[in-house]
C-alpha cells in the first residue's frame, strides 16, 4: 500500500483512490481502526456529556440556592417590617391612651380649680386653663357647660349692685375662655348661654350687672365669630341669640322700654356695642385684635349684595363707619435731675 497516497485519499474521502492504493486486507484494518476511533470518540463524548450535565446541575443548584436565599431574605424582611408595624401600632395606641388619660386628668384637675369656692385666684387660673379644652372637640361641650355654670356661680357670689372688680375679672375670663374656639358651631352654642343672664336679671333686677355681662358677651363671642366664621350668615347664627335676648330684655343694652325694640334695632345696638367695646380696647391696649375685627367685618360686608343686604344692613352700616383718631400717648421723658447711680 502506498501510504502517502492512502492518507491523501482518506483525508479527501476519495473512495476510488483509496481502493486503488490499498488491498482488501488493508481496507479491513483501516475500517477496524476507524471503528476503534469512533468508539473512543463516542466514549469521550458520553463522558463529556456527563460532566456537562454535572456542571449544569451544580450551576442550577447554585442558582436555586441563590434565589432561595433571596426569597428567604425577602420573607424575613417582610416579617420584620410587619412586626415593626405591629409594634409601632401598639406603641401608638399606648401613646394615644396615655395622652387621653393625661388630658382627662388635666381636665379633672382644672375643673377642681374652677369649682374652688374658697380661692378666687385659683378659679381665675382654672378659667384660663379651660381655654385649651374649649378648643378641643372632645372636651368642648364639657368645658362649655362647666364655664356656663361657673358664670352663674360667680354672679351669685356678688354682694353689690353691678360687678365688682373680682367678679368683673372672673366674668371676663370665663367669656374669654368660652370664645377660645375657631368653630362657629361652638360659638353659637356658647352664645345661647346668654339666656342665663336674662334669667338672672329677671330674678335679681340688677340691670347694671346684666348690662355689663351682655357687653362682654358681645365683645368676646361676636368678635370671635367675625374673625373665625366664613361668612356673615355664620356670624348671624352667633348673633341671633344675643339679638333675641335683647328684644326680650332691652335694658341689657341700655334701650328704653316700652316699646320692645325691633329685630333691626336690636341688631343695630349689638353692632354698636361691638364697635364701642373694640374702640375701648384699641384705646386701652395697642395689641388688641379689634383692628382685625374691623377689617374682617368690612371684608365680609363687601360680599353682601347691596340690593339684598338682608339682616346685615345694620351691622355693616355701623361697623363700616370711619374709626375716630386714637389718642397718642406721650412718651415718658426721664427726669434729667434724677440720680443716675453715679
Amino acid at each position: 500500500m502506498d501510504e502517502p497516497k492512502a492518507r491523501q485519499t482518506t483525508q479527501s474521502e476519495d473512495a476510488f483512490g483509496l481502493a486503488q492504493n490499498a488491498n482488501a486486507d488493508e481496507l479491513t484494518r483501516l475500517k477496524l481502526a476507524e471503528e476503534l476511533f469512533e468508539l473512543r470518540y463516542q466514549r469521550q463524548r458520553r463522558r463529556s456529556r456527563i460532566q456537562m450535565a454535572s456542571q449544569s446541575l451544580v450551576g442550577l443548584v447554585a442558582v436555586g440556592g441563590f434565589f432561595a436565599n433571596a426569597f428567604q431574605s425577602y420573607v424575613n424582611k417582610q416579617q420584620q417590617q410587619h412586626q415593626q408595624q405591629v409594634d409601632q401600632d401598639r406603641w401608638n395606641r399606648e401613646f394615644e391612651r396615655a395622652k387621653a388619660a393625661d388630658k382627662y386628668r388635666a381636665f379633672f384637675e382644672t375643673s377642681a380649680l374652677v369649682t374652688d369656692e374658697a380661692n378666687a385666684n385659683k378659679r381665675l387660673v382654672g378659667y384660663a386653663l379651660l381655654q385649651e379644652f374649649v378648643g378641643d372637640d372632645d372636651y368642648n361641650s364639657k368645658a362649655t357647660l362647666l364655664l356656663e355654670e361657673a358664670l352663674v356661680q360667680e354672679l351669685r357670689r356678688k354682694t353689690t349692685t353691678g360687678l365688682d372688680e373680682e367678679r368683673r375679672a372672673a366674668v371676663t375670663a370665663i367669656l374669654g375662655a368660652l370664645s377660645a374656639t375657631s368653630s362657629c358651631k361652638a360659638l353659637v352654642h356658647a352664645s345661647k348661654s346668654i339666656d342665663r343672664i336674662a334669667s338672672r336679671k329677671a330674678q335679681t333686677g340688677d340691670a347694671a350687672e346684666a348690662s355689663e355681662v351682655f357687653g362682654v358677651y358681645v365683645r368676646s363671642l361676636l368678635g370671635r365669630a367675625v374673625l373665625n366664621c366664613a361668612s356673615l350668615a355664620d356670624v348671624q347664627e352667633v348673633r341671633r341669640p344675643l339679638v333675641a335676648t335683647l328684644q326680650r330684655a332691652p335694658e341689657l343694652a341700655g334701650l328704653k322700654v316700652p316699646p320692645a325694640p325691633t329685630a333691626a334695632q336690636a341688631r343695630t345696638r349689638v353692632a354698636e356695642l361691638l364697635r364701642q367695646s373694640c374702640l375701648d380696647d384699641i384705646a386701652a391696649k395697642g395689641n388688641s385684635d379689634c383692628a382685625e375685627v374691623f377689617t374682617r367685618y368690612t371684608q365680609l360686608c363687601a360680599k353682601v349684595d347691596p340690593k339684598k343686604p338682608g339682616d346685615e344692613a345694620e351691622g355693616c352700616q355701623v361697623m363700616s363707619q370711619p374709626l375716630p383718631p386714637m389718642p397718642v400717648r406721650p412718651t415718658p421723658v426721664p427726669d434729667a435731675g434724677a440720680d443716675d447711680g453715679n
